[in-house]
C-alpha cells in the first residue's frame, strides 16, 4: 500500500536527523505522487471556489487550498523531517546578510544556485528537476520550466518583517510563476510566535487593502502562489519571546514561459497624486499677514532661542552646508504642552491608503484648539518667511499631515507615490522627556540609489528640515512590537514653485 510505504520511508528518515542516510534519493511522500491527490487538489487550486483540504497518504502529509483573497496552497510533510533538519544545521554554516529598507527587515544566505554543501545542493537540484516541477504543474495547471529555479535561505529574528508586495518580476522570456516558502520552524512554532503569511485583498483597482487570511509556519510545510499583481502578501512581524528562536525558510520562485502570462499578471491601476499624496496649497496669508508683524506672530508659537537672528544665522550656515537641520525644541513650551494634550485627546482615523504605500493613524485638529492654531501657523505665510530665514528658500505651498505611528505602521517608497522634491517640514510631538528605543523602528530614512544619507529618530519637539532633490527619497521605518510608545508628528513638504 501507498501509506505504508510512505510510513516506512518517513520512519527511516526522521530517525535519521545526522542526515547519515542521505545517499538515499530525495524523494516527495509517496501520497503527493498519486494523481487522485493531484487532481483534487488542482481541482481547488484553480476554481478557487472554497477552501478546500485534501489528504495525501504518509504521516503527517497533506494539503490544503486557501481560496481567498487569491489561491495559496499548503503541503504538510512534503520532505523528511530528518533531510531538513540536517539542512537546517548546514545552513547555519553559511554566510548570512542583514537585509534592511523600507520594505523588510531580516538575514539571508546568497543565492543557493553555486552552493556546494551536501544537503543545500540535493534540495536545489530536486525542487529544479522532473519530478519536484512536475508535481507543481499538477497542483498549479501552470506550464514551468525545468531547472530554472531561485532559492535563498532567510531567518528571520525577533521583530524582523516583510510588509506588503507582489513578486511579479520579468526576466525576459521567462517570469516568476510560482512563489515558494520551505518552512523550517522549530517544532513548536504556533501563531503567537507571529511570521504569518498574511495575503492582502484587492479593490477595484487592483490595490492591496487589508490582510484577510494567514498561514502560519509549521515545519516541513511549503507554502505556494502563482505570482502577479493579484498575489500581494507579507510576512508578519516575528514575535517570540525568545531571542534564539528564529522562523528559517527556504524561500524562491519556479519560472515558466512569460508568454503564457495571463489575467492575474494584469497591472493595477496607476495610483492617483489625490488618492495617496496630501493635498498642497499655497501658503495661507490670512488677514493682516506681513513682514511687519512676524515677530509677534514668531512670539506666540516660536522658542525664543530661534527667534534671534544670529541663531537663525547659525542654522542657515548649517543647512546650507548639510541640506538638513534639527532645530531642538522649537515651539513655545506652553502652546506645546497644551498642544500635545489635545494631541493626546485626538480622534484618530486609519487612513485608507493602499497597504503597499503607508499605514498610519491620521487626525484633522479640532477648530478653535491650540493644536488647531499651531497647524494654521506651520502652513502659514509667516512661518514660510522664518523657514526662508533659516534655510535661504523662498517657499510658496506646503502639504501638511497629523500622523501617528502605532505597532504595525510603517510608510513604504512607492514609485507611484512619491513626495515631490522640496523641503521637508516634520515636527515631532512626543511628550518632553521620552526616549525613542532605536530597535523600536519608527524613525525617519532618507536613501539614494539604496544608500542611506540620513536617518532621523523622534525627539520630542524637534523640527527636522530636509531638502530633498531628484534621487532622494524618505520613508518611515515599520514599528515593530517592541515599541513601547506611539510616534507622533506634524509632517509638511513645502515647496518653492506649486505643481500646476
Amino acid at each position: 500500500m501507498a501509506e505504508a510505504r510512505a510510513e516506512k520511508r518517513a520512519r527511516t528518515s526522521d530517525d535519521s536527523s545526522d542526515g547519515s542516510q542521505d545517499a538515499e534519493p530525495l524523494r516527495l511522500a509517496a501520497g503527493y505522487l498519486d494523481g487522485d491527490f493531484a487532481d483534487r487538489f488542482r481541482t481547488a487550486f484553480t476554481g478557487a471556489s472554497s477552501d478546500c483540504a485534501a489528504a495525501a497518504d504518509g504521516p503527517g502529509a497533506g494539503g490544503e487550498v486557501v481560496a481567498r483573497p487569491f489561491a495559496t496552497g499548503r503541503l504538510r510533510g512534503v520532505l523528511p523531517g530528518g533531510f531538513l533538519r540536517a539542512l537546517r544545521a548546514e545552513l547555519a554554516e553559511l554566510a548570512w546578510h542583514e537585509r534592511s529598507n523600507d520594505l523588510y527587515w531580516f538575514h539571508q544566505t546568497d543565492d543557493l544556485a553555486l552552493e556546494g554543501r551536501q544537503h543545500v545542493r540535493r534540495l536545489r537540484d530536486y525542487m529544479a528537476g522532473d519530478e519536484f516541477v512536475g508535481l507543481m504543474e499538477r497542483l498549479t495547471g501552470v506550464r514551468l520550466s525545468r531547472g530554472h529555479l531561485d532559492m535563498a535561505a532567510q531567518r528571520y529574528k525577533k521583530g524582523n518583517h516583510l510588509l506588503c508586495h507582489d513578486d511579479d518580476v520579468r526576466r525576459g522570456e521567462v517570469t516568476r510563476k510560482i512563489a515558494y516558502i520551505l518552512y523550517l520552524v522549530d517544532e513548536q512554532w504556533d501563531e503567537r510566535d507571529g511570521g504569518a503569511l498574511a495575503l492582502f485583498a484587492t479593490d477595484q483597482d487592483g490595490h492591496p487593502t487589508d490582510a484577510v487570511a494567514r498561514i502560519v509556519p509549521e515545519f516541513g510545510s511549503m507554502g505556494f502562489f502563482l505570482t502577479g499583481h493579484a498575489s500581494f502578501h507579507t510576512v508578519e512581524e516575528v514575535t517570540v519571546e525568545c531571542d534564539q528562536r528564529e522562523r528559517w525558510s527556504v524561500t524562491g520562485w519556479f519560472y515558466g514561459p512569460a508568454a503564457d502570462d495571463d489575467a492575474h499578471t494584469a497591472a493595477p491601476a496607476e495610483l492617483q497624486a489625490a488618492s495617496v499624496l496630501p493635498h498642497m496649497a499655497a501658503l495661507d496669508t490670512g488677514d493682516g499677514d506681513d513682514d511687519d508683524d512676524d515677530d509677534s506672530t514668531w512670539a506666540r508659537w516660536i522658542s525664543a532661542e530661534y527667534r534671534k537672528p544670529d541663531v537663525q544665522a547659525r542654522v542657515q550656515d548649517v543647512f546650507l552646508e548639510q541640506s538638513s537641520v534639527e532645530l531642538r525644541d522649537f515651539v513655545a513650551p506652553a502652546v506645546f504642552g497644551a498642544a500635545l494634550a489635545e494631541l493626546q485627546a485626538a480622534a484618530w482615523a486609519t487612513t485608507r491608503k493602499p497597504a503597499h504605500v503607508c499605514r498610519h493613524l491620521e487626525t484633522q485638529p479640532a477648530a478653535g484648539t491650540v493644536l488647531a492654531g499651531l497647524c494654521g501657523f506651520l502652513r502659514s505665510a509667516s512661518f514660510g518667511r522664518f523657514l526662508e530665514r533659516v534655510t535661504g528658500l523662498e517657499l510658496a505651498g506646503a502639504s501638511q499631515q497629523v500622523r501617528r505611528f502605532e505597532r504595525g505602521h510603517y510608510t513604504l517608497v512607492n514609485d507611484q507615490a512619491l513626495d515631490p522634491d522640496g523641503l521637508d517640514a516634520v515636527l515631532c510631538m512626543a511628550a518632553p522627556g521620552a526616549q525613542w528605543g532605536e530597535s523600536w523602528g519608527g524613525a525617519t530614512h532618507y536613501i539614494a540609489d539604496q544608500d542611506e544619507l540620513l536617518r532621523i529618530s523622534p525627539e520630542p519637539n524637534s523640527l527636522s528640515l530636509v531638502l530633498r532633490d531628484e534621487g532622494t527619497l524618505r520613508f518611515v521605518k515599520y514599528v515593530n512590537h517592541m515599541a513601547q510608545a506611539a510616534r507622533q508628528d506634524i509632517s509638511m513638504v513645502f515647496v518653492e514653485q506649486l505643481p500646476e
